[in-house]
């Protein structure tokens, strides 16, 4: 009986299934305004977007909307609870009409570009695709976009690989047509040297309409990165889905891109020679993924601790702090507010710059005490706080005593430097701002009773 106990117990937990910790995770460390709360809770969102930029958004043999960047924001409307309803439109430039006259909310695929950042915002991109270019199959592999100067080249017109292109390229001979597939039926028919647009949609276009007598030459080292665009009086939206697009894990993205370079031959016969091009095209996207996601990876550590951390002295900042705050409390926690003392005449007397190396080397002495699960940030200003889970008042004071004799026998290469140290504990009935109010308290009884003192409430 108490091993079949042990293993309910077991699987209990194993239940407790990755969906279940994105949402505990996004619940705990996303955080959302009231504004965008009642944005959410009171808006529903019109999407708009056509079905001629395929893989990215389409028609599938049920005539349903799909696509790379429909799964996308399917997948942000899962965790956010958006709710929204789709409008399919004719081509391109009417999504660009509806969104400039406000008749739309939002598009699902595009890249930033000055003329629609005249009328719209644009998230934080939730994927990027190498610029291709194709070309008829007896024509020499294209290293670069220079070399298709002075050549007839056809583009979506008003898509972002023209602005990216003919901004890098004017030489560029650009024939503007409605979509990617007519550029490719101009190209099939020897009209134009080539036709450009993303990786993905040029792989999947060239592979779904059977133009045996074309191939992906080559990629550009421009990159287009995707990105919702929203209407511009909007920022509540804009600022949800930024948030939200920042938790999208690396599987999560990886599991859309997969599916949707999965090229299928089920309806018609390809001859080994497109086969072998449609395949060297998706060896190249992936190669050029697993680069993006190396510099994603490297870029998103980077923003998360900038995000994180104070720039000054290199700890943890106020954010942060607050979401530790909010995502650690226990039964028993204790909360340290410190203060250096008479700080603003450190700098009349000193400078600004000595005062910055003062609040770094102060910093460093806090950091450097430090245990296993505590945590200490910068406040505001000179002011700092020290988080203390499963710690007692009286362990408190005695670490911060340890820090006021650390601090005061320091040499900050000015006069002596002390600071005042004030302590409150939880208890069952206090919450995080009832706690934070007592050390506050504390701390200004501490200033007032001669400063460089610890004092608890």
């Amino acid at each position: 009986m108490l091993k079949i106990s042990i293993l309910f117990i077991f699987l209990s937990v194993i239940s407790f299934s990755s969906d279940d910790f994105k949402k505990f995770e996004e619940e705990t460390f996303i955080i959302l305004s009231q504004k965008e709360k009642n944005f959410l809770k009171n808006t529903k969102i019109k999407a708009i977007t056509s079905t001629t930029w395929a893989p990215m958004n389409m028609l599938n043999d049920d005539s349903e909307l799909s696509g790379i960047a429909v799964d996308f924001w399917k997948l942000i409307k899962k965790h956010s609870n958006l709710k929204s309803k789709y409008v399919v439109a004719e081509n391109w430039n009417t999504v660009l009409y509806k969104i400039k006259n406000r008749e739309a909310d939002i598009t699902l695929g595009t890249s930033y570009g000055k003329d629609k950042s005249q009328y719209a915002k644009f998230s934080v991109p939730y994927i990027s695709f190498p610029i291709a270019f194709a070309t008829l199959l007896d024509k020499h592999f294209i290293p670069d976009a220079s070399f298709l100067d002075n050549k007839k080249v056809a583009v979506g017109a008003n898509y972002s690989t023209y602005t990216v292109l003919n901004e890098a390229y004017p030489k560029i001979n650009f024939v503007q047509v409605k979509n990617t597939k007519e550029a490719l039926e101009l190209l099939s028919a020897g009209e134009v040297y080539a036709a450009v647009d993303i990786l993905p949609v040029i792989a999947h276009l060239i592979s779904k309409n059977g133009y045996y007598n074309l191939k992906v030459a080559g990629t550009s080292k421009h990159t287009i990165d995707i990105s919702f665009m929203v209407r511009d009086d909007y920022p509540e939206l804009l600022s949800i889905l930024n948030k939200y697009i920042q938790m999208l894990t690396q599987d999560e993205k990886n599991l859309i891109v997969r599916e949707w370079l999965t090229v299928k031959f089920d309806k018609r016969l390809v001859d080994y020679t497109t086969l072998i091009q449609i395949l060297v095209a998706i060896l190249i996207m992936a190669a050029f993924l697993i680069f993006r996601q190396l510099e994603l990876r490297k870029y998103n550590k980077k923003l998360q601790k900038l995000s994180t951390t104070d720039e000054l002295t290199g700890i943890y900042n106020r954010r942060k702090l607050n979401q530790i705050l909010n995502a650690n409390l226990v039964n028993a926690y204790s909360i340290i507010l410190v203060d250096i003392d008479h700080f603003k005449f450190i700098n009349d007397v000193n400078s600004h710059f000595v005062g910055d190396r003062v609040l770094r080397d102060f910093s460093k002495i806090l950091l450097k005490n430090m245990k296993t699960n505590q945590y200490v940030g910068r406040w505001a200003g000179e002011e700092f706080l020290i988080f203390l889970p499963n710690t007692s008042i009286i362990e408190a004071k005695s670490i911060a005593e340890n820090l006021r004799i650390q601090i005061e026998s320091n040499e900050f290469d000015i006069d002596m430097v002390t600071a005042s140290f004030g302590i409150s504990q939880s208890n069952l009935k206090t919450s995080v701002n009832d706690v934070l109010t007592q050390a506050d308290n504390a701390l200004s009884r501490a200033k007032k009773s001669g400063r460089n003192q610890v004092i608890c409430i």
